[in-house]
């Protein structure tokens, strides 16, 4: 794996802002304006045939969401966490679902939950929840007994 990143060190030297390796897994952390360049990188020239998922993270005391992608060999079985993260204020990046086309729901699904919007998807809309949803259910300011309207979070009934 490391020859991996080190190529992606070389080929792209402003997009690496680091690199964490915990528990046999490697994080790449990048530039958000240099991800779908070393997302395109890990797919055509290094093997990354898979896209296994795309997650995102609130982190609302350091004003940032990361966007994470897991890309996978499937011949090697190798899996490499790329983390792009991005402010809170005005959360976009570039869509990956021209490089793997399994990014057009996982785009999606990170869009209608956390508020994330991908530059480019042909088709980026709610996935989950009704088009008349406000706010998003995955950032740590929504409220967990939701809205008026929209509750998810039931009181347990009182027994006589």
């Amino acid at each position: 794996m490391s020859e991996v990143i080190q190529e992606i060190a070389r080929k792209f030297p402003a997009a690496v802002k680091e690199v964490a390796e915990y528990a046999g897994e490697t994080t790449l952390v990048v530039e958000p304006g240099q991800a779908k360049a070393v997302l395109r990188f890990l797919k055509e020239s290094a093997g990354f045939n898979y896209l296994a998922d795309i997650s995102s993270a609130h982190w609302p005391d350091e004003g940032r969401i990361d966007v994470v992608y897991l890309p996978r060999s499937l011949k090697t079985g190798e899996q490499l966490r790329v983390r792009a993260p991005l402010p809170v204020e005005n959360p976009v990046i570039e869509t990956v679902s021209d490089i793997w086309r399994t990014a057009d729901w996982l785009e999606r699904e990170v869009y209608d939950l956390m508020g994330v919007r991908f530059g480019g998807h042909p088709n980026l809309s709610r996935i989950l929840l009704p088009e008349d949803f406000e706010g998003y259910p995955l950032r740590k300011e929504y409220p967990m007994e939701g809205d008026d309207e929209w509750r998810n979070y039931l009181p347990p009934e009182e027994k006589p």
